[in-house]
């Protein structure tokens, strides 16, 4: 199996200590070329035209609503000394036909030299703060077991938890 679906409740995910020198703050349309670089590093592909093309096209993509309904605070993203360092992008009812309605993230990045260093937790816990924000009660992602070694154990001590294929549909977050 490479991918996993995965589901928390909002309270499980307290509040963390956000890293020293760590700003974070809403994503907007003009991040989207930082965003593109970003997702370039961290999935590890060559820092080529072509692939930045299609990295800041997937980036518009996501701020224009292709993989669900974005708000207008629900991507974040995490700089250091001014640079982008990483990015969570959450929407709410994503396309997909197998994952839980309600918040869902479509993709989590952090810069390979900066992990381990608490930002993805804290990008996190601040999505799940806007979450709670927003009237839901749970989180939900997918994630793909090829590209993420280390995700799936930080995803477990956070307290998300696999959804089955055929509960993903049925589960239903609260609120909107």
């Amino acid at each position: 199996m490479t991918q996993r679906t995965m589901q928390a409740r909002l309270t499980a995910l307290a509040d963390v200590l956000r890293p020293e020198n760590l700003e974070i703050a809403t994503l907007t349309r003009h991040d989207i070329p930082a965003l593109a670089a970003l997702s370039l590093i961290a999935y590890d592909s060559p820092e080529v035209a072509e692939n930045l093309w299609e990295a800041t096209d997937e980036m518009r993509l996501s701020f224009d609503g292709a993989f669900g309904t974005p708000l207008d605070d629900s991507f974040v993203g995490a700089w250091a000394d001014g640079t982008l360092v990483g990015a969570i992008l959450c929407v709410t009812d994503a396309p997909w036909d197998d994952v839980p309605r309600g918040p869902f993230i479509i993709d989590l990045m952090v810069d390979p030299e900066r992990r381990r260093q608490g930002i993805a937790t804290a990008l996190i816990t601040e999505i799940a703060g806007r979450c709670r924000g927003w009237g839901h009660d749970s989180l939900a992602l997918r994630l793909d077991t090829r590209r993420a070694e280390g995700a799936s154990q930080l995803y477990d001590l956070l307290g998300f938890t696999e959804i089955p294929e055929a509960d993903a549909t049925k589960s239903v977050s609260g609120g909107r």
